[in-house]
């Protein structure tokens, strides 16, 4: 059989999952740019109006300040999504988003509660910054772990259209608004109405996400298995290998092509209106050109999936940057000529650039550079170090060398063009192609795989004694040219049915698929709810190299301890996870206590002696028993731990938890009154998490 190297994903689930994120990015986007276009019409209402370029370079202040707060918030929001979830990072990250978009929608203006606007409106987009820093990477994690792996570029590369399509919505907002109201409406009130719709709308797909979206089987896997780290920030710079990713994806790759970016997308229409084209006209080729240009950005995500994410990256920084020259040149040259048609060319020719670099070559290439652990700190921060820092501040960047020099052109070209060059050569010497990783590869099975007693077709007496010897609960049994799981319960279930024990392993053997060492942990769990068993083989080109138990894949004895520190574990009874239990007589035979045991699927019984607990009989018992020559016949009580140490029902979780783990046992009973009234095993109580 075929490996099943990828998680199958049903269309129409695809779908659902890239519809969902791409619409709850677009929303995102569209409340953080609303400040980034109407940030000359904001300048009017909270800040002072007695010199215009510090207004403007007041204004930009406060866009430059949302984008420095993106990283703080990629560090909270992303250590949110890799302890709890990248699903509960995005939907937080999005009310955050819209406390401070309606925020500014709401905000009195400088002339009615003076510097109180100027400090509010700083304020605000903080907060703005916070959440679009955790919130689109949530958005890039979430859909690029719940996708194939061999389109991963393809399908999160919708997600970069999401950006300059959030400017084009913002674009088209401001222009027919502009248009129905008027221009003096629009810089006087109107410009409100943006911001109030736009933060309303992304609070539906928040809820949406919220109650109708299921955690990504990457996470989903890491949370069942406890592999979750507590603490991904210090994971991140503590380690030098992570410390490294990070710095080469953020100069290298995103911080070169931030400043190209924002260029592309907001200094192309500030440098129209600043040569004379009228804020109306300007928002209205950048939107359209934005919109007709939006294929780009998911073809060379799909691209980079067949030619690789490094070819694609570098075209996208170093093409982009150096066509800068001449198109601003020429652009200029229209604007002052009045030449609308070569506008919309040359603005076409920009939007068009974008979607080379900011594609879902880039995403995918995140997500293929950080483990699972700490992919959404990282991913998150590293995309928000680029483009909320070196790309963020570029309007600003641009206007202060402006400033100085008294030319825009010279002022793109000093920033847009030299800054991406000179950091791409970091990646150019330093990266290397990620096209390939498999982001399962971590959680394959050979990872999690321990070493396996392998026997022949042995008898089962025989295999009690290497069980018992070597420590094993289960082995794996070479029956020709099929793979068999022999444990404990196999031999228990063979006696049950009158088999004795020089029967062999392979004629009572499960037999089950042996996974491929390169398989997701989650085919590997479905193999073993296909063939109802906790324990399968591992193999490596048809070769057993191990084994992988249930037990401890999910940690169960990890899971009780975090158990025990949590105050969920002092809320809950053992009697609210517990069952009642299935007890034998202290007179019964070793083969008594194995058909109960057998028939009933069960790995313990108590004995009792007048309705009273006297003793435990467990499977290990029964088969160190059967190892050391021990007859059917026998009373259990031969074998038996008397004496054991008991609970109540009425305690809590956390003193049976307590119990187990200071006797290293799987099952606790809960007593009264001497009588045994409730069971419960490891897996019984880890259900309540």
């Amino acid at each position: 059989m075929e490996p099943k190297l990828d998680i199958e994903f049903k269309g129409r689930e695809i779908a659902r999952t890239v519809g969902i994120a791409w619409a709850g990015a677009l929303l995102e986007w569209v409340d953080f740019y609303t400040y980034a276009l109407l940030a000359g019409i904001v300048a009017h209402v909270f800040f002072p109006k007695w010199d215009p370029i510090a207004q403007l370079l007041a204004s930009f202040g406060a866009l430059a300040l949302g984008f420095l707060f993106r990283p703080l918030g990629a560090l909270l929001f992303g250590r949110i999504g890799d302890i709890y979830g990248r699903k509960i990072a995005f939907v937080s990250a999005a009310f955050t988003m819209l406390a401070g978009t309606i925020g500014i929608g709401l905000l009195p203006g400088y002339a009615q509660i003076g510097i109180l606007a100027s400090v509010l409106v700083f304020v605000l987009r903080i907060i703005q910054g916070l959440a679009l820093g955790g919130g689109f990477g949530a958005t890039i994690v979430y859909l690029g772990e719940s996708v194939p792996e061999r389109r991963r570029g393809f399908y999160t590369g919708f997600l970069f259209t999401t950006a300059p399509l959030g400017i084009a919505v913002v674009a088209a907002m401001i222009s027919v608004i502009g248009s129905y109201f008027g221009a003096n409406a629009l810089n006087e009130w109107a410009w409100r109405i943006v911001f109030i719709f736009s933060g309303v709308i992304v609070t539906i797909v928040a809820l949406i996400m919220h109650f109708l979206y299921k955690e990504t089987p990457v996470f989903t896997m890491l949370k069942k298995i406890r592999k979750t780290t507590s603490a991904p920030i210090r994971e991140l710079f503590s380690d030098p290998k992570a410390r490294f990713l990070v710095l080469l994806a953020w100069i290298g790759v995103i911080g070169a092509h931030g400043p190209i970016w924002y260029t592309n997308q907001l200094i192309s229409k500030y440098y129209m209106t600043w040569h004379g084209v009228s804020e109306i006209t300007a928002s209205t080729i950048l939107s359209i050109c934005t919109l007709l240009s939006a294929w780009a950005y998911i073809v060379f995500g799909a691209l980079s999936d067949k030619v690789g994410r490094r070819k694609i990256l570098l075209l996208g920084i170093y093409g982009n940057a150096l066509a800068f020259i001449p198109v601003f040149w020429f652009m200029r040259e229209a604007a002052l000529a009045g030449n609308i048609p070569m506008l919309w060319i040359l603005t076409y020719t920009l939007t068009f650039l974008n979607g080379i670099g900011y594609s879902g070559a880039m995403s995918a290439y995140l997500l293929e550079l950080f483990p699972a652990r700490i992919r959404l700190t990282a991913t998150a921060f590293t995309y928000n170090l680029g483009y909320g820092i070196t790309g963020g501040l570029t309007p600003l960047i641009v206007t202060a060398i402006y400033r100085y020099i008294g030319d825009w052109y010279y002022s793109v070209i000093a920033w847009s063009v030299v800054a991406p060059v000179i950091m791409g050569l970091l990646f150019v010497f330093k990266g290397w192609e990620t096209l390939g990783t498999r982001i399962w590869e971590e959680l394959s099975a050979g990872k999690f795989a321990k070493k396996a007693l392998i026997v022949n077709n042995i008898s089962l007496q025989e295999l009690a004694k290497k069980l018992v010897e070597n420590g094993y609960r289960s082995a794996i049994a070479i029956c020709g040219s099929t793979v068999k799981v022999v444990g404990e319960r196999t031999i228990l279930r063979a006696l049950a049915r009158g088999m004795d024990l020089d029967a062999r392993v392979c004629d009572v053997g499960i037999d089950v698929r042996c996974c491929d060492e390169r398989e997701p942990l989650p085919i590997v769990l479905e193999t073993m709810e296909a063939y109802g068993v906790r324990v399968v083989p591992v193999c490596s080109n048809g070769r057993v190299v191990g084994y992988i138990d249930a037990r401890e894949l999910l940690a169960e004895t990890v899971g009780l301890k975090t158990l025990a520190g949590k105050k969920i574990a002092e809320r809950y009874k053992l009697r609210d996870v517990a069952k009642n239990p299935i007890t034998i007589d202290c007179r019964a035979t070793l083969a008594e206590a194995v058909k109960v045991m057998a028939e009933n699927n069960i790995g313990i019984l108590p004995i009792v002696e007048n309705g009273k607990l006297v003793a435990v009989f467990s499977e290990r018992d029964a088969v160190r028993a059967i190892a050391n020559g021990a007859s059917l016949e026998d009373e259990i009580m031969k074998y038996a731990t008397k004496n054991p140490k008991v609970v109540r029902c009425s305690d809590s979780l956390k003193v049976a938890i307590d119990t187990m783990l200071s006797l290293n046992v799987r099952h606790v009973i809960g007593v009264e009154n001497g009588k045994p009234q409730c069971v419960a095993s490891v897996r019984d109580i880890l259900q309540i998490i």
